[in-house]
């Protein structure tokens, strides 16, 4: 590109390098050749608009959004350019994936603090049209610089970035979810829902119970709040006043008393568990359900039969083991949980379950891919902790039976996820299980061991090859 100081005189060089004169450049951008005229030999010049950008853009043979960086300086240079100009270049910058010039942008509009409520607005219109982390910095922008702490949008902003950064690392979802927890209640109500839900659910994979409950609680009266609301409303015909949700609210009732039952049970307070679980276990009553609520209905009333018996065999009634064994056959989504219970039971009672697990042989090794878990009722970072439990409780059940290869194949496969969604309480047992149990390891596992540590080495930026090598014991 031709050194120059300014975009008319990058324009005039390039138009004359390539033999154009005005009339033919007209002809080949689309543009009318008055507006090319002000553009290029006005005095002053006319600012291009960003369509016009790209229209010269691309009949100079460039991509469009070239010059995008000095458009940006002279449009300040020259004064503060109206919001309306600077969200449409936000926009196209969007539209490009410039995420470095939208960050310019911000910093430049945010130098005026009045502009954070049109910031806002113009991420929840794009957040509407299905822009997702590109919207990042400006809801980071949005909590910066809004002055008043309960403000919506303040709230909404916390609660868009909280959704944003879920994804499959444990640590990362905790810190977001700690960032978000203090802003909740400022929320409107459809929104907390959600959020509720996932604080709860997030949790759960943290096996933080109390807080598991607490958050259980919360969503109970809240959806209870909704629903008594919208019976109220239909009674005297006022119409249903846009609760905007993710979810049909009776899932948030339901699942409110699902995560209270669970966490009990992981507390192994059983007998507490189970009084939760008649809660949920007939939702038919549930004003306002249309197709959708009555399949979410149908999967409670399944996960109640699931949990009834899930917690008669944490009890020790062993007696039921074959019952379960007879569901999960019957209904395969349960099989990851029911399972991690089965053999929690085996652990706990002393139970011999090696005909259950040569008969769910195929379901124990072929869950474990992204797509199979996702093909499941349960999100997904919920799927893949259950995985890494079943497979430490596969540990531990192998070792008592002195099976030591299925064991150590069992404790490296859920090493190698508790890595991978960064689980460190999970990777923490497992690696203690392999130490005390490595003498009765194979060449190969030891090696894999071995390149588990190392990476845990590499992400901490500690080399120290060629010293340390398991490999060599």
């Amino acid at each position: 590109m031709p050194k120059a100081l300014n975009i008319r005189s990058i324009v005039e060089q390039e138009i004359q390098s390539k033999g154009y004169n005005l009339s033919q450049f007209s002809q080949i951008s689309g543009m009318n050749r008055g507006t090319l005229s002000l553009i290029l030999n006005g005095n002053p010049s006319k600012m291009p608009s960003i369509p016009q950008m790209d229209k010269m853009a691309e009949a100079l043979g460039y991509e469009q959004g070239w010059l995008y960086e000095l458009y940006l300086k002279e449009c300040f240079d020259r004064e503060v350019p109206h919001w309306r100009r600077l969200k449409n270049f936000l926009y196209r910058c969007l539209q490009l994936g410039k995420d470095h010039m939208i960050q310019q942008v911000l910093d430049r509009v945010l130098e005026d603090s009045n502009q954070t409520g049109a910031i806002f607005d113009a991420a929840e219109e794009w957040y509407e049209e299905g822009y997702r982390e590109q919207l990042l910095p400006l809801y980071q922008c949005v909590i910066i610089h809004e002055r008043y702490r309960h403000a919506e949008r303040l709230a909404v902003s916390h609660y868009r970035i909280f959704r944003l950064n879920q994804s499959e690392n444990f640590e990362n979802n905790l810190r977001a979810a700690i960032a978000f927890e203090p802003y909740r209640n400022e929320l409107p109500i459809g929104f907390r829902l959600d959020g509720l839900l996932k604080l709860a659910n997030i949790y759960f994979n943290q096996h933080m119970w109390e807080k598991v409950e607490f958050f259980a609680d919360e969503l109970r009266e809240l959806a209870t709040m909704a629903y008594e609301n919208r019976v109220h409303m239909r009674e005297n015909r006022d119409g249903e006043r846009g609760l905007q949700t993710e979810r049909h609210l009776v899932v948030y009732y339901g699942q409110s008393f699902v995560m209270r039952s669970v966490s009990l049970e992981e507390q192994k307070k059983y007998e507490e568990a189970i009084t939760i679980i008649s809660n949920y276990q007939d939702l038919s009553w549930f004003e306002g359900l249309d197709n959708t609520g009555l399949k979410e209905v149908e999967k409670f009333n399944c996960f109640a039969e699931a949990n009834i018996l899930n917690l008669h065999v944490l009890m020790g009634h062993q007696n039921m083991l074959m019952d379960y064994v007879e569901f999960l056959q019957n209904n395969s989504m349960e099989i990851l949980p029911g399972l991690l219970s089965i053999v929690e039971a085996a652990n706990i009672y002393g139970f011999d379950v090696s005909n259950i697990l040569e008969k769910f042989t195929k379901d124990i090794w072929e869950i474990d891919t992204e797509n199979s878990l996702n093909t499941r009722y349960y999100d997904y970072i919920f799927s893949i902790d259950r995985y890494i439990e079943l497979h430490k409780k596969l540990a531990v059940y192998f070792f008592k039976k002195h099976d030591y290869n299925e064991a150590i194949e069992s404790l490296l496969t859920s090493l190698q996820l508790s890595m991978k969604v960064n689980s460190k309480n999970n990777f923490m047992v497992c690696a203690a299980l392999f130490e005390v149990n490595k003498e009765h390891a194979l060449k190969s596992q030891l090696e894999m061991y071995h390149s588990f540590m190392k990476e845990v080495l590499s992400i901490e930026k500690i080399d120290l090859d060629p010293i340390f090598n398991f490999s060599d014991q």
